[in-house]
Order: C-alpha cells, then sequence, then structure tokens
C-alpha cells in the first residue's frame, strides 16, 4: 500500500512552540521520519510530504496524496492550548463515519496500548473516539485520512517527554503499528 506520511508545519512555520523552544515542526518530522522507516520496512510504499524544515502549503500535500493515489494519509502534529494543563493526544478524522475511522482507532488503539498512562481525548458523542474537523489534509484527500496530535507542546509534562528521543521511537512505533493494522 502507498501510504503518505505528513509532518505538520515547517519552514516559516513552526507550528506550536513549548515554552522552552520546542518546536512542533521539529518533533513531528523526527516522528514522521521514525514512522516511515517502521511501515516501509513492513513493505510499503511510504512518502513523506517534506523532509526537512521546509513549508509545504496544505493544497500540496493533500495533492500529493491524490496523485500517487496513496491508501492512507497519516498528518502528525503537536498541540497547544491556552489552558497548559491539556494534555494527551488525539486522533482527527473527516465529520461522519469514513473510511478513516478504522484508521483513527488502529492508530488510537495502538497510541493508548504503548502509553497507558497518557490522557486521551476523544469525542465519544457518534459512537467513536476520534474527534472530526474538516481540516485541509482530512476533506481534500482521496484516501482514508487522519490527523494525530501527539501531545500538547503548552503542556510542560507533555513537552518535556516530546524533547526525548526515546519517547519521539516509542509514539512513533505505536503511530506505525495502528498504520500497519490499517494496511493489512
Amino acid at each position: 500500500m502507498k501510504i503518505v506520511i505528513d509532518p505538520g508545519h515547517g519552514g516559516a512555520d513552526p507550528g506550536a512552540v513549548s515554552p522552552d523552544g520546542i518546536h512542533e515542526s521539529d518533533v513531528v518530522l523526527d516522528i514522521a521520519r521514525r514512522v516511515k522507516h517502521i511501515v516501509s520496512g513492513a513493505g510499503h510504499d511510504v512518502v513523506l510530504t517534506r523532509i526537512s524544515d521546509l513549508a509545504m502549503s496544505l493544497e500540496s500535500r493533500a495533492k500529493l496524496a491524490n496523485d500517487i493515489d496513496a491508501g492512507a494519509l497519516i498528518s502528525i502534529h503537536a498541540n497547544a492550548a491556552e489552558n497548559t494543563s491539556a494534555c494527551g493526544f488525539e486522533v482527527w478524522t473527516p465529520p461522519g463515519q469514513t473510511r478513516a475511522d478504522k484508521l483513527s482507532d488502529l492508530i488510537f488503539d495502538a497510541v493508548r496500548d504503548e502509553f497507558p498512562l497518557m490522557q486521551w481525548r476523544c469525542d465519544l458523542n457518534d459512537g467513536d473516539r476520534d474527534k472530526e474537523a474538516r481540516f485541509y489534509v482530512l476533506v481534500r484527500t482521496k484516501a482514508p485520512a487522519v490527523l494525530v496530535e501527539v501531545g500538547f507542546l503548552s503542556n510542560l509534562g507533555d513537552a518535556e517527554d516530546m524533547s526525548k528521543p526515546g519517547w519521539r521511537a516509542r509514539m512513533s512505533l505505536a503511530i506505525g503499528e495502528g498504520i500497519l493494522a490499517f494496511a493489512r
């Protein structure tokens, strides 16, 4: 299966920045590279939307996935909030019941299993755990597309975790396992 991994932000847009200067764009690029290694090592064709700290439009991210007829797109981000106690991970899908829901559930379960003490944030109103939004890459990608928020850089505990290569390796493994379960 062709899979697109989209490390969010990049270039002049670092995304969220922790109080001690950790940039979302750096954290998610590292995680995306590790996920690519895991998923491609299992025999899948994996493309990153960006391979360095470069800016890339939302349109070009979705277009890349559509042009190569990807089987899935996983956009990786780190969250931030004014409320610095907000923490944990989230998985977002397009509104309604879509093919992305299965991918979301598999990634959600793998992350929760790898980090059983980590706060998870979900919307159970429609019977599943994904949060839903009309984020550009979710609604403009033909393939099932999810957006994973690996934690909150505005939260000191989450930011400290994201600064650690070992934590990023574990998060990458969990996301990769969810993707591989979907690709079976």
